[in-house]
């Protein structure tokens, strides 16, 4: 296994014509001058992304003025969490009154 020196992201093995380790996410390529032997091929499964405040999360009494990135409605319901470390400051999360979208501001 080979990592990207620029982002830290597992690099890709290309072996057609110039074989090469790329980054699908950053432009870096290495070229390969030697035959690389593959021992063992494992399939990678993308996990599911889970969300960090679900809507019963946020609760319904808790009011404030912020327009909504969706649908421009001028209320929300909101909440502060603690998400990060403890001398970062906390997150809010909004949830829109009209339309129920979710964002967060730092």
């Amino acid at each position: 296994m080979e990592f990207c020196p620029t982002c830290g992201n597992m690099l890709r093995y290309e072996g057609s014509g110039n074989s090469r380790f790329f980054c699908s996410t950053c432009p870096y390529v290495a070229y390969i001058e030697r035959q690389v032997e593959i021992k063992k091929k494992q399939l990678l499964v993308k996990k599911s992304i889970e969300a960090v405040v679900t809507k019963e999360d946020i609760p319904t009494a808790a009011e404030t003025e912020a327009p909504c990135p969706r649908c421009g409605h001028d209320k929300a319901y909101f909440k502060s969490m603690q998400i990060r470390s403890a001398d970062e400051p906390e997150s809010r999360f909004y949830r829109c009154l009209k339309c129920e979208f979710t964002w967060r501001e730092e």
